[in-house]
């Protein structure tokens, strides 16, 4: 490389300076992968009548709301004490690790939850490295727990956030999303049953989404350095709900449905 060349680049690379730092997107709890079903094109969902339509219901290969959790016995329904029970959990999922964030500084210790995500929540599950210690018997109040810190230069004081979860075959009430914050405000969010209205079976394992505008002075409180520290748990309150699923949790920037 001739002197001017390498001069001419090292003046561009004073020009381009350092990299911005990636703002704040989300911070996730679990993955988007369809409840960790592999292949679902392959898997039917629950019908009564005539040949059952296929559970990915626009065949991308991930199952998504609006489309239906697989009925994996081929009974006509999905259902607690029917064979419907899955645990498609990976290692990280099972050690409760499985977490993510775009535009943190960092994950916090206390954050945790992934091991109630891909997994039926049955109470005729076989109990293998079940969340909590009471293992499948009802109620199974899933938690999870978000603790993350954000730079002060990543997110804007006072934008707007979003709730977000993921989850199948709803349809026992009561349930409730129950939302504390560190500054002792709690907020109880209603879920949509699939039961809601007239039930012919043909939502039977339905794949919902809940979404939820959240405060950002109920997330986030400032730390020492400046940050934004966020702390937020998440109770499913479900005490007769003997079935039901959930793919992720997340509180993003983006409203999911």
């Amino acid at each position: 490389m001739s002197r001017g060349a390498f001069l001419g680049l090292g003046l561009l690379l004073l020009l381009a300076g350092p990299a911005a730092a990636e703002p704040f997107k989300f911070i996730r709890i679990g993955d988007v992968d369809g409840f960790g079903f592999e292949n679902p094109q392959a898997l039917a969902r629950a019908s009564r009548l005539g040949p059952a339509p296929r559970a990915d219901t626009n065949g991308d290969g991930v199952l998504r709301p609006g489309e239906f959790l697989p009925d994996l016995n081929r009974d006509g329904v999905v259902a607690v004490f029917s064979d419907d029970n899955f645990d498609n959990r990976d290692a990280n999922e099972i050690r409760d690790v499985n977490n993510a964030c775009a535009g943190c500084r960092k994950i916090g210790i206390r954050t945790r939850g992934s091991n109630w995500t891909d997994l039926a929540i049955s109470a005729s599950q076989a109990g293998r490295h079940w969340p909590d210690a009471d293992g499948p018997v009802t109620p199974n109040n899933a938690t999870f727990v978000f603790d993350f810190v954000v730079g002060k230069d990543r997110i804007a004081p006072g934008g707007t956030l979003f709730f977000n979860l993921v989850f199948g075959d709803y349809d026992i009430d009561p349930a409730i999303v129950q939302v504390a914050f560190a500054n002792g405000k709690v907020r109880n969010l209603p879920l949509r049953n699939l039961r809601d209205g007239p039930f012919d079976n043909s939502r039977d394992g339905l794949i919902d989404a809940a979404t939820a505008h959240l405060p950002f002075e109920d997330v986030f409180t400032r730390n020492e350095e400046g940050d934004w520290h966020g702390f937020v748990t998440v109770v499913f309150v479900a005490p007769f709900e003997p079935y039901t699923t959930f793919d992720y949790v997340e509180i993003s920037i983006f409203q999911i449905a």
